[in-house]
């Protein structure tokens, strides 16, 4: 029979409605169910709805396509925990004393090992992806019977037997088991929400929630891991993947890194699309992996247009943020990067990062006054091209640490060209540190030429203290200008007054616009006082006014189509400013 128009028009809507009838289950996990066996007899597409208590996993979970797993009670981590929770290690309950010892027997499991010469002086250990936890403290893995004292502990593999000092009675004692959480195979689309990840094998070079092999945009893509607590697991927290999406998480204690990977030769043709944005990266590197293999807050590989933006990066042992070989048109923007023992955010051997709005400050502070080179500084570029560092705000401890500073080594293929470092706030808290440029690549003679520092403005101790580097030398600030270096900077001994802050409220960042647009936001200031605010569109200064509330009214006719750079200069009463930029897309 042909259909009428209105019985087809009845036959679609039946159609549709049995679609929704036909979506995917939501199934509830309760503890004391085999989550992992309950995702594999599961159909893809799954919501696995995780109620509060402790899952002890014995093997990776393996999502399908589409699978959701949330905890069943809303967290936001570190400001509320996470209740239901997913362990990779296994309870201790029956002890030996054997000697000086108590011996745990039968320990059969042994993960992937890295060189222990990746591994810092006093922690050989780190080699290994077991731990062994004293109340959810990780002991130091020693790797030797005779090293063992309190606070460590040994495994002897060959006889599948762990040894530890400290008596544990009244203790709760764990030791990770399981490799992973989460297992990237060829599922797409997966999300992880709202649960507490910790204490897995992870080995040093692999993430509790990564992939499963090597990068691909088409198998184990487009994951969503968000607010989620991620903690003390012997690798990575996670290790991205094509279209990931890493958003609020606490990322803390891991024995590596928070966040890893990199997309391989493929990133060459094909955008990474990852985006890790609004988590807390803070005290990774327990196992004390040297930070020259990788190690510390966040270490991020080969992508195209990576954006790394609004997160806490801190106190981690290694690298705050370091974005390493071969990425391109990456952004770094309004992160808060502080105290890490290295570099703050570190490009190196890349292309083409804007890096702003940042707040980077006492970072490299074990290394005082030209014990590092200029490496452990708060922003540096090493031989990369085409890095734009602006509106920044840093500062650099008294203790140790660099400034912000753009080197050339040698590294084949690789060269240091058209560094722009412009409209940042450097502030020297003390007498240790460099700012500038040093190129250590003879075969580079074009170093000096093509990289360029402008418009940046320094507090410090002393404008005639030779800290400034360029033209293989050190140079106080005014030889630093005469070098044609900051001819539009300023230096002053302001240096223990804080910089005011300045917020764009809209429009928001990537924003397409047309005809006149308002602009606002504030600027605020510790003395509560802001002499003036000014607007640039492409640097080029447009608009002032006196009002710390500002709106601002931009004409884009006759502007040119296509992304233009809007930034807000604000003063304070001394004459310290600052500044917060966007880019807005003119159609």
């Amino acid at each position: 029979m042909k259909l009428t128009p209105k019985l087809a028009r009845i036959s679609v809507f039946l159609l549709a409605a049995a679609g929704c009838l036909s979506q995917a289950a939501t199934v509830t996990i309760s503890p004391g169910m085999d989550l992992p066996a309950e995702v594999s007899s599961s159909a893809a597409g799954t919501t696995f709805l995780i109620e509060p208590g402790t899952y002890r996993l014995t093997e990776p979970i393996v999502p399908k396509t589409g699978d959701v797993f949330t905890g069943a009670t809303a967290c936001a981590p570190p400001k509320t925990a996470c209740p239901a929770i997913l362990s990779g290690s296994k309870l201790l309950t029956t002890f030996v004393k054997s000697g000086s010892y108590y011996t745990v027997s039968g320990q059969t499991q042994q993960g992937t090992t890295i060189a222990n010469t990746h591994c810092a002086a006093g922690y050989l250990g780190c080699i290994y992806p077991e731990d062994l936890y004293f109340d959810g403290k990780p002991l130091l893995h020693v790797t030797s019977l005779s090293a063992v004292t309190t606070g460590a502990w040994y495994f002897d593999y060959s006889a599948n037997i762990i040894y530890f000092y400290d008596n544990p009675s009244g203790h709760t004692v764990e030791t990770s088991y399981v490799p992973d959480a989460f297992e990237g195979t060829s599922a797409n689309n997966v999300t992880i929400e709202q649960l507490t990840i910790k204490e897995f094998a992870t080995p040093v070079t692999c993430g509790t929630i990564g992939i499963n092999g090597n990068p691909s945009p088409s198998s184990a893509a487009n994951w969503t891991i968000k607010n989620n607590e991620i903690e003390l697991n012997h690798g990575s927290a996670v290790r991205v993947n094509f279209g990931w999406k890493v958003l609020n998480n606490y990322l803390y204690e891991n024995g590596n890194l928070g966040i890893g990977g990199g997309m391989g030769s493929i990133s060459d043709s094909q955008p990474s699309n990852v985006v890790v944005q609004g988590n807390e990266i803070a005290f990774n590197n327990y196992a004390h992996v040297k930070a020259v293999f990788g190690a510390g807050g966040a270490k991020l590989e080969s992508q195209q247009g990576l954006v790394f933006k609004g997160n806490y990066v801190h106190d981690n042992t290694g690298d705050g943020l370091h974005l390493d070989t071969d990425l391109l048109n990456t952004l770094v923007d309004g992160n808060t990067v502080v105290n890490n023992t290295e570099q703050g955010i570190f490009e190196e051997i890349s292309y083409a990062a804007t890096i702003r709005n940042n707040i980077v400050q006492g970072n490299g502070y074990i290394y005082p006054n030209n014990s590092d080179w200029l490496y452990a500084a708060q922003i540096l570029s090493s031989e990369s091209q085409g890095v734009n560092a602006y509106c920044n705000s840093v500062q650099v401890s008294a203790a140790g640490g660099n400034g912000i500073d753009i080197i050339a080594q040698p590294r084949s293929g690789y060269t240091s060209a058209n560094n722009y470092f412009h409209h940042n706030t450097v502030v020297f808290l003390g007498e240790s540190g460099y700012t500038g440029g040093a190129n250590a690549d003879t075969s580079d003679t074009t170093f000096f030429s093509t990289n360029k520092f402008d418009y940046n403005t320094y507090h410090l101790p002393s404008p005639s203290r030779s800290q400034f580097a360029w033209s293989k030398a050190m140079n106080g600030f005014s030889g630093f200008q005469g070098d044609g270096q900051d001819k539009h900077g300023t230096a002053d001994t302001y240096n223990s007054i804080t910089p005011p802050t300045v917020s764009i409220a809209s429009p928001l960042d990537q924003a397409t616009v047309s005809g006149t647009v308002s602009l606002t936001g504030t600027a605020t200031d510790k003395s509560g006082v802001i002499s003036k605010v000014e607007l640039y569109v492409d640097w080029t200064l447009e608009a002032t006014t006196s009002a710390p509330d500002f709106i601002f009214s931009w004409n884009t006719s006759g502007v040119a189509a296509g992304a233009h750079t809007i930034a807000m200069m604000g003063y304070g009463p001394d004459g310290l400013r600052a500044c917060n930029a966007v880019t807005l897309n003119v159609k």
